[in-house]
């Protein structure tokens, strides 16, 4: 009976040190919130609900389910600048390095990556990645080398990246955008120019029927897919194709006498039809004060309402977040802390309850799972025992007493 006990009870030690030791490695990448990033670079929301997000804070890569963020391994002395997911499998995700031309790809929700150098003779790095799932094409703008199309050929043997396309611009790229339905639709935005993709990214036209300097591009994924561009004076225009434009201001203006400038619009991947923008007021091309606002709307744009509005800080970015209708981060110029904004509540961590097959994973749960029906087996082991032990001892001595009295 002993030696079994000791057997059990170092078969429980062995498993608890195993759990120590996991929960010390999940303590390295603490989960947190998403108003707990500090510094946040970059961000592509999924478009599932209970899909992957990722964030770039301070150089980092994170991934977010349901409100609740951990860090990622991205490959050595990379530098995270710019990512974009892939809108049907959230665990695709592609990566821009900042101090280098490079491209990454994982297919395993960033476990693994490959990666891709766009010009090993060129210097500079990555400002922004945009995917189109339909198309498979990756398009990556750069601080000084202009636009790559990239084609995903998938996992397997190679790469899986295969150069298709460059367009060479003087500006650095400020912002990529494109569609996922098929129609093939792409936007890159430099501080003074739009430029507009003609057959699915081989040819590039620059956009010149907008009322003013662009200041932000989104696509829709809706059907048909849709266009919005912010401009520095006009508000914000719609499009279905990118050449023929319609502003769509109802609700954004009145909130001064001037201009509206838009600082950026955003749409929410996992429900097209609702989407943000943060604007202020110019007068003369002059900006009046350092507040401004941040609308919603529900219909594509046709209409607005207010959600917030800023005091001392503009916003410089609005991070939609996945599935929830009426709440958007923001980013200001101030602080790139997320702030949460909206009608509902902003997310909250997860950190109890099971983990979804899709979601994050926490390192010596396992472990401590295991450890904890060890000890369970343990003490039931010693209760039997200790029964079993007590039965054959009352039969031994009443033997012991039956011969002693015959």
């Amino acid at each position: 009976m002993i030696l079994r006990i000791l057997l059990t009870a170092t078969t429980l030690l062995m498993l608890t040190l195993v759990a120590w030791v996991g929960a010390a490695a999940g303590s390295e990448s603490k989960r947190v919130s998403f108003t707990g990033l500090e510094n946040v670079r970059a961000y592509a929301a999924a478009a599932q609900v209970d899909g992957r997000s990722y964030a770039v804070d301070g150089g980092r890569l994170y991934a977010g389910v349901n409100g609740a963020w951990v860090p990622l391994p991205v490959p050595h002395g990379v530098i995270v600048n710019a990512v974009a997911v892939d809108k049907v499998d959230s665990n695709i995700v592609f990566i821009g390095a900042a101090n280098r031309l490079s491209v990454f790809v994982s297919r395993n929700g960033g476990e693994r990556w490959m990666e891709f150098t766009l010009a090993s003779e060129s210097i500079g790095g990555v400002t922004a990645v945009a995917f189109d799932a339909f198309n498979r094409l990756l398009y990556v703008g750069t601080v000084s080398d202009g636009v790559y199309r990239l084609r995903d050929i998938g996992g397997g043997k190679g790469q899986g990246l295969v150069a298709s396309g460059h367009l060479l611009l003087e500006a650095p790229v400020e912002e990529v955008a494109v569609d996922s339905t098929g129609a093939g639709l792409a936007f890159v935005r430099t501080t003074e120019k739009l430029y507009r993709a003609e057959a699915y990214g081989l040819r590039w036209v620059v956009v010149d029927s907008l009322p003013g300097p662009p200041t932000a591009v989104a696509v829709a994924d809706a059907s048909p897919p849709r266009v919005y561009a912010g401009t520095a004076g006009g508000g914000v225009l719609v499009s279905k194709d990118g050449a023929a434009w319609r502003p769509v201001n109802q609700g954004l203006d009145g909130i001064g006498d001037g201009e509206i400038i838009v600082y950026d619009v955003a749409v929410n991947p996992a429900q097209p039809e609702f989407l943000y923008a943060a604007t202020g007021v110019s007068d003369m091309g002059e900006l009046q004060g350092l507040s401004g606002r941040v609308a919603m709307s529900s219909d594509g744009g046709d209409s607005w309402e207010s959600l917030a509005e800023l005091e001392d800080a503009q916003v410089a970015e609005l991070l939609p977040a996945a599935g929830r209708k009426g709440l958007v981060y923001a980013l200001t110029t101030a602080s790139r802390t997320p702030v949460a904004l909206g009608v509902e509540p902003p997310l909250e961590m997860q950190l109890t309850g099971g983990v979804h097959e899709r979601g994050l994973r926490s390192p010596g749960l396992l472990a401590w799972v295991l450890a904890g029906h060890a000890s369970a087996a343990l003490f039931i082991l010693v209760v039997s025992e200790m029964r079993a032990g007590g039965r054959r001892r009352v039969g031994t001595a009443y033997g012991m007493r039956a011969a002693q009295a015959g």
